[in-house]
């Protein structure tokens, strides 16, 4: 490698990723994988969906994970899409218990920009950023390892890949991993669906959410954040589900007021 002076230098190994394997794949190369294996879902039958489920579907297969959820965030709102297999699975179940505490690995992912592999087994060794969240998970039904993946296509980060597997690990090097996640990022920022929670069949219930904080808004006279922390509290005060709790708020089965709750 030459500096700028055009003389031969080499950076000091702790400023250096791992170096890639012979055998590892190039951007370019993820991308026609992508490409080829949503190629092959629409011609299975697969490829009938939103892009954003197909691009879970895709990931999955590549990956070798059981599940992949792809999530987006911004200041305003946060939209997570899963396939319907895993709808009421462990995988689910996991994602919510996230949302409702506000920690885990694909937080911790999006907050340092790294990624993080999590084995919710209570041996994990990033469960000191999230404590709550390896406690309760490693309380499930059996081993489950989590490879939160920030998604960074524009060399920021837009959202997260997590893949889950009961055992074993993914059939590609992080590296591509990585690669991928920044792919699947960019088709979905690039999708002009993306950006209109109405179109997006996978994404009902955080529209649900929008909806349900604008409630505690109005009730309270508080700010949106607060009011979804508000929300994530009573889910977990009472041992239930985020979605559970919205749809209490809004069927006014649950009322929020400065006095308590109706």
């Amino acid at each position: 490698m030459k500096n700028l002076a055009g003389r031969e230098w080499e950076p000091p190994m702790g400023h250096l990723r791992a170096r890639r394997t012979p055998t590892a794949m190039d951007s370019a190369e993820i991308l026609a994988l992508l490409a080829r294996t949503l190629a092959q879902g629409q011609t299975t039958g697969r490829g009938t969906g939103h892009l954003a489920a197909r691009l879970c579907e895709a990931c999955t297969e590549i990956l070798g994970a059981e599940a992949v959820m792809l999530t987006l965030t911004s200041a305003a709102e946060r939209l997570t899409v899963r396939t319907a297999e895993s709808a009421g699975s462990a995988v689910a179940q996991i994602e919510d218990l996230q949302v409702v505490l506000g920690e885990g690995p694909a937080e911790l992912a999006l907050a340092e920009g790294r990624t993080v592999v999590a084995h919710l087994d209570g041996h994990d060794t990033d469960a000191a950023a999230f404590p709550m969240f390896a406690t309760l998970a490693a309380a499930g039904d059996g081993p489950l390892t989590v490879y939160a993946v920030p998604m960074r296509p524009s060399g920021h980060v837009v959202g997260v890949l997590s893949a889950y597997l009961s055992g074993g690990h993914l059939s590609r090097p992080l590296e591509e991993a990585e690669l991928l996640a920044d792919a699947a990022g960019a088709a979905l920022l690039g999708d002009p669906g993306t950006a209109d929670l109405s179109s997006q069949p996978a994404w009902p219930q955080q529209a649900l959410v929008h909806q349900a904080t604008g409630v505690v808004v109005a009730q309270l006279g508080i700010a949106p954040a607060d009011a979804l922390a508000v929300l994530r509290a009573h889910a977990f005060a009472r041992a239930s589900t985020l979605e559970s709790v919205v749809d209490d708020v809004l069927a006014r089965r649950l009322v929020f007021s400065a006095l308590g709750t109706a």
